[in-house]
């Protein structure tokens, strides 16, 4: 220490008065509210004299250069030149009972609540977390809102005979498992510091002690880091992705969920003037259409509470909420919306217009048989007209006029697809209730399931029955055996056309027809087997190394078990019933079988919205304006309407999607649940947080599911989650979180499915049933419980997985 110094703090102390001294590290011009540097710093507490006090000086100096401090410099990505801590030299007080205050709760945000936590001794022992604590939380109005009494076995006092420093010591027996603050304590610290932190400007981190019923603040510093504070105001919402992550699994690209918000408030808006719904009432539901999905941590949700809201202009709401959850396959049905209870004045006020809704949605039901014949003839019109192929040669305004007739000309004639939505959910809602109330069946789901197989002409199994008569005959060329495993799948495509045309144009001929059915083939972002063939390349080599493989025999597996199921159904029930009976389940095969067809149809719009958007990239990366023709993605359908219209914000297309590639690669590192609530601004405030989360076992031996489709498989497990993934099942359960229709080549090479999510009418339980493959749905924890490879036993009717390995890890 320069003399000079020594000097000025022997002067100081003289001025503070007789000692003990307490001698406390200050980073200059870090401790602030961005790096506090608490804990970092060395504190000497009970220095008695000049020669003391200045030994704490230096070592409070050195501390700015140790390893905890250097490491927090390191993570705050803080420069290592020019640290200065300054030092503060206070009078020691010798508190009974000591604690720190956070004038904000630093554990939920809440800026309206205090927490303080107190010890017995000195405060050191709770900084260092050395001593047990009781803690408080206190309201700012002045409530003591809870009360944690520790069990406090140990302190921190004076070190004995007048030596300096601090010693541990044990609390008496009396004083351990009682309040060390009084109610009255609590509020007198509470008031205090918020009456420092209003005159600070910022909520604050306060040292306190209490000596001989003195109370006295000793140190206090801004508050780093809070989380943001929760919202208390504002629109409640329920999210949910149950169903819509079929179609947008995972984190989803900007450019797909602008198309995806856009499409869904059209087709709304389409279906409620087919459904002759008023101008006004239309109009009334306009905020309602324009919020039914949501984008969180880079996730689609469904925005509950619009859907249910929309579900009010429909006859007998209750059971169509009953029976749109059980179609979407909520795991977590609310009840925020509810059916009104109306007067006998107000149900005849309504009667007129509810009767036009009912009449038009009967009659929209009894024409699906025309309606959907005209969709699928008018989609093959404009698709035709929209020749995809030409879209690579196309200029930039030519491909948004192409993209303006996909999306009014296709998308804008959309209605019916919905309508049969609709009905799908009816007619399975009334099938299930007859099961249960005429036909005497406890759970009919698997019954239900049975008698949904085997239908024929449902176009989203065909791509899968086309690759395996495809295998079976090249199963006879030896040489074409032989190039599929002497060549890359990247490479055999083009191969098995230069040597084997007509192997080669069969394949080309698939891809023309079902190039867009692929793992996620609602995302703009994923690449089609137009532009890559490995995945289908990978299916048909599954294929052909199963001999047992045989389409014809599969589709009479189906049709026998459905038999089998009818005739159970008809011989619990009388001959009125039996009629009655067959109506509801032709009318229900027929609702699925037009929704995937319809579905496929869907597959391919995306593949001419796929086609023109690259095509758009690479304008955009020959003009400069992009890094990667890639980048599109990470920009809107508005963004690039606007642009091309010369209305755009911001023109530099290159930054803002730079500046979400780098927010959208961190959404895939992070989890979040599949249904939650959010509570005003949905971006801060809220915790995205299940609050229904199922505990499940990691060691539990039986998972329990609902059965989709009867059978029992023994086998190992292949855990898929993208076409990335190791695809050989070959006689393997195919385990996954969840499946769009892009999954269903998979599935005639393995013996069973098994999918953590899901309905008994999502596409891999229908998709399943046409092929005769023994499937379960919801299953919690499916895919962290089971390790790739495990040996299971799945029994798809009860629904149950039993882990038959001895040992699992």
């Amino acid at each position: 220490i320069d003399p000079a110094l020594q000097g000025q703090v022997t002067a100081a102390l003289d001025e503070l008065g007789k000692g003990p001294f307490a001698v406390r590290s200050s980073m200059v011009g870090e401790d602030s509210a961005e790096h506090s540097f608490a804990g970092q710093l060395e504190s000497f507490l009970f220095q008695r004299n000049t020669e003391e006090v200045c030994k704490s000086i230096q070592g409070c100096w050195a501390s700015g250069f140790g390893d905890r401090a250097l490491a927090y410099h390191l993570r705050a990505n803080l420069p290592l030149d020019g640290i200065r801590v300054a030092v503060v030299v206070q009078r020691m007080i010798d508190g009974e009972v000591s604690g720190v205050l956070f004038t904000a709760n630093p554990v939920n945000g809440r800026r309206d609540e205090a927490l303080l936590t107190a010890a017995w001794g000195q405060g050191e022992g709770v900084v260092s977390g050395l001593c047990n604590t009781d803690e408080f939380i206190w309201r700012h109005t002045g409530e003591e809102v809870s009360a944690s009494t520790a069990d406090k076995d140990i302190q921190v006092s004076p070190a004995p005979n007048g030596e300096r420093g601090t010693v541990e010591t044990e609390v008496p027996a009396s004083k351990r498992t009682v309040r060390c603050l009084t109610p009255d304590q609590v509020n007198e610290i509470c008031q205090e510091s918020i009456r420092v932190s209003n005159n600070l400007g910022s909520p604050q981190d306060i040292e306190w002690t209490i000596a001989a019923g003195e109370l006295y603040f000793v140190q206090s510093r801004p508050i780093t880091s809070l989380p943001p504070e929760p919202n208390t105001d504002g629109p409640l919402v329920t999210w949910d992705n149950s169903n819509i992550q079929e179609s947008f699994n995972g984190v989803t690209a900007p450019l797909t969920f602008s198309f995806a918000e856009r499409a869904y408030a059209s087709v709304y808006r389409q279906t409620m003037v087919a459904m002759r719904i008023p101008a006004a009432t239309r109009e009334a539901y306009e905020p309602i259409i324009q919020n039914l999905l949501g984008l969180i941590h880079g996730r689609l949700f469904y925005n509950i509470n619009n859907w249910y809201e929309g579900l009010k202009v429909l006859p007998s709401f209750g059971r169509n909420k009953a029976d749109m959850e059980k179609m979407m396959g909520l795991e977590d049905p609310v009840d925020f919306v509810e059916d009104e209870t109306l007067s006998t004045l107000e149900k005849l006020k309504r009667l007129p217009a509810l009767l036009k809704i009912a009449f038009t949605i009967k009659r929209e039901f009894s024409r699906l048989h025309i309606t959907v014949e005209e969709f699928h003839s008018h989609f093959w019109e404009t698709y035709r007209k929209v020749d995809r192929h030409s879209a690579s040669t196309l200029t930039f305004s030519q491909l948004m006029v192409k993209l303006e007739i996909i999306e009014h000309e296709m998308m804008g004639r959309w209605h019916t697809p919905i309508v049969n939505d609709f009905f799908v959910m009816m007619t399975n809602g009334s099938l299930s209730r007859f099961l249960s109330k005429k036909a005497g069946y406890d759970d009919p789901v698997a019954i239900q399931n049975n008698l949904l197989a085997g239908e024929e002409g449902i176009e989203s199994a065909e791509p899968t029955r086309y690759l395996m008569r495809w295998a079976k005959d090249a199963r006879d060329v030896p040489e074409l055996v032989a190039l599929f495993d002497q060549t890359e799948p990247s490479e055999t495509l083009q191969k098995i056309r230069e040597e084997h045309p007509d192997f080669g144009k069969r394949l080309d001929d698939y891809i023309e027809l079902y190039g867009d059915r692929m793992m996620g083939e609602q995302k703009l972002e994923e690449t089609s087997l137009r532009e890559d063939s490995s995945f289908l390349i990978n299916v048909v080599r599954n294929y052909m190394a199963l001999e047992s493989l045989d389409p014809d025999q599969l589709v009479a597996n189906e049709k026998l078990l459905r038999e089998q199921a009818e005739a159970e159904v008809r011989g619990r029930l009388g001959m009125w019933s039996r009629w009655r009976f067959q109506g509801l389940v032709d009318r229900a095969r027929q609702a699925v079988k037009n929704r995937e067809n319809m579905r496929m149809n869907r597959s391919r719009m995306f593949g001419c919205l796929r086609d023109c958007y690259r095509a758009l990239g690479n304008r955009l990366y020959d003009a400069g304006k992009l890094e990667s023709p890639q980048d599109i993605y990470y920009l809107t359908m508005g963004e690039l309407e606007s642009y091309h219209q010369g209305r755009s914000v911001n023109a530099n297309l290159g930054a803002i999607a730079t500046t979400r590639k780098q927010e959208f690669a961190d959404y895939e590192s992070m989890d979040i649940p599949h249904h939650f609530e959010t509570q005003g601004p949905v971006y801060h405030g809220n915790v995205f947080q299940y609050q229904g989360e199922i505990e499940f076992d990691p060691d539990s031996t039986v998972l329990m599911g609902t059965g989709c489709y009867p059978g029992i498989v023994e086998s190992d497990i292949r855990l898929i989650f993208s076409p990335k993934d190791e695809l050989s099942i070959n006689g393997k359960i195919l385990v996954t979180v969840r499946t769009d229709p892009g999954w269903a080549p998979l599935f005639p090479t393995t013996n069973g499915i098994i999918v953590e999510r899901g309905s008994t009418l999502s596409h891999s339980a229908v998709v399943a049933r046409e092929l005769g493959i023994p499937a379960i749905v919801g299953i919690p924890g499916l895919t962290e419980i089971l390790q790739d490879g495990e040996h299971v036993k799945m029994d798809g009717q009860k629904g149950t997985v039993t882990r038959q390995d001895a040992a699992v890890d």
